[in-house]
């Protein structure tokens, strides 16, 4: 019930408990022990309470709507924080490349930072750059303007640096993802290898390599160009503003393939159900009989091993089939 909320072994001590009723606490057998990972999470999370004292002393869980009501407002403060987090850091970055900081008279230049003006210097640069790491490459991507792209300029991981453990991280926007090439160029870099993840929209392109070397578009689109960025300052903060986005719960996973049971109408059926409509209202607007909704509702919660609606929508969304 809990998934996507907590640890999975939190949510399976949770599960222990409320199925329990009440267990006494301790680290001997068949005691629940509070001083675990999973113990101390539900804890933090205020889901436990206690009855008794010493030896006698008994752990319970919180009723599940106040724990689900608990663990959401704890979510939708996190999610607050590192929106507050990201916008922050992007103001700090647009102020020191803002036109006004005097840029192209070189204000930056102690600073490791270098303007790069010429579109096909910047393609070649970026092209070396993703093939480079040796530990780490964080890259974002938007929806590009101009001619379309061809199969032979398609940026692919390195396959021996795949095989090396080398990551490639890549966020995308939705708006190149569910393009023809965009959907097709993402498709084979996943099969490569790339970790790929999709958000709403991305400010900017960017390759940045093992925290050591970054390439940057001053805009979305490059149109005034990009900084070839060394000062460890800028490429902290650049690595900081891509983990936020990467973890970000308004991040979506690529990559991830829907079973075959989850049908057309299955999916249909989910991306209803995630977006919180009851049965019935499904089933009018589906044009479909309400236990049949049922039937897909019961059959889309045993692929994803889940036990309740809510939980359905969270494991959906981090597989990315939403």
């Amino acid at each position: 019930m809990l998934a996507g909320l907590v640890s999975q072994a939190a949510a399976e001590a949770y599960e222990r408990l409320r199925a329990a009723g009440e267990i006494q606490a301790g680290a001997g057998p068949g005691q629940f022990d509070v001083d675990s990972p999973a113990g101390r999470e539900l804890e933090e999370a205020g889901l436990l309470s206690f009855a008794g004292a010493g030896d006698q002393r008994l752990v319970r869980v919180v009723h599940p709507a106040i724990a689900l009501r608990r663990l959401l407002d704890r979510q939708h403060r996190h999610l607050s924080e590192l929106q507050a987090g990201l916008s922050d850091s992007w103001e700090r970055f647009a102020a020191l490349v803002a036109p006004t900081a005097g840029l192209a008279e070189g204000a930056l230049e102690g600073e490791d930072v270098r303007a790069v003006r010429d579109p096909a210097e910047m393609a070649r640069l970026a092209a070396g750059l993703y093939r480079s790491p040796r530990r780490l490459l964080r890259a974002t991507f938007n929806a590009r303007s101009g001619h379309r792209p061809t199969t032979e300029g398609l940026l692919l991981p390195p396959p021996d640096a795949i095989a090396a453990g080398v990551e490639f991280r890549m966020l995308y926007d939705a708006e190149h993802v569910t393009g023809e090439w965009g959907s097709y160029s993402v498709e084979q870099s996943v099969l490569a290898g790339e970790q790929a993840r999709i958000r709403q929209s991305v400010p900017v392109k960017m390759m940045h390599v093992d925290d050591s070397v970054a390439l940057v578009t001053i805009d979305r689109t490059g149109a005034r160009g990009a900084l070839h960025i060394q000062s460890p300052a800028l490429l902290r903060l650049l690595a900081d503003w891509f983990d936020v986005l990467w973890q970000a719960p308004d991040t979506t996973v690529i990559g991830e393939a829907a079973p075959a049971e989850l049908t057309a109408t299955r999916h249909k059926v989910l991306s209803l159900l995630a977006a919180g409509l009851t049965d019935e209202t499904i089933a009018r607007q589906t044009g479909t009989a309400v236990r049949t909704i049922r039937r897909h509702v019961g059959a889309i919660m045993e692929i994803l091993q889940v036990d309740s609606r809510f939980a359905a929508g969270v494991a959906a969304v981090k597989r990315g089939w939403l």
